[in-house]
């Protein structure tokens, strides 16, 4: 890089300089996190308003409960019809909303787990099946969601 010869390392500058950058470090990371509160706090406003018209006559007609109409009542609504519609990846945001997505994490988890092992020369025959029976599990998972 060109300016490379520029950098000097934390621990090579002197305290007062080390003081001021983590000083500068730290109101910048107060600042981010005021930023990022005050978005949720708006965007949890916005999602807490009623539904515009057109919406609530949508969500009625779904047999929505009127005090349930507001705007995050919409986007459950949206993202229930694209699911509806054969969006994959809808379908999976609404298991992993229900929690049930879990069990397809899992089987992850174990099946590179299994193959870590496999890889590192820890396996014996017994773990070379269990990689072949969980990949076949996942390939019907898979097969199932899509």
């Amino acid at each position: 890089m060109a300016n490379e010869k520029n950098l000097v390392p934390f621990d090579e500058r002197t305290e007062s300089e080390q003081r001021e950058i983590a000083s500068a470090g730290g109101k910048a990371s107060g600042k981010a996190r005021r930023r990022k509160k005050n978005l949720k706090q708006k965007m949890q406003l916005l999602l807490s308003l009623p539904a515009a018209d057109n919406d609530q006559a949508e969500l009625s007609a779904m047999g929505v409960d009127p005090e349930d109409m507001d705007n995050e009542m919409v986007l459950v609504k949206a993202l229930f019809l694209a699911a509806a519609e054969g969006d994959t990846k809808a379908f999976d945001r609404i298991q992993d909303v229900l929690g049930k997505s879990v069990a397809r994490e899992e089987l992850a988890l174990k099946r590179q787990e299994a193959k870590r092992r496999a890889a590192s020369g820890e396996d014996t025959q017994a773990m070379k099946k269990a990689v072949e029976l969980l990949g076949g599990i996942q390939s019907v998972i898979d097969q199932k969601t899509d």
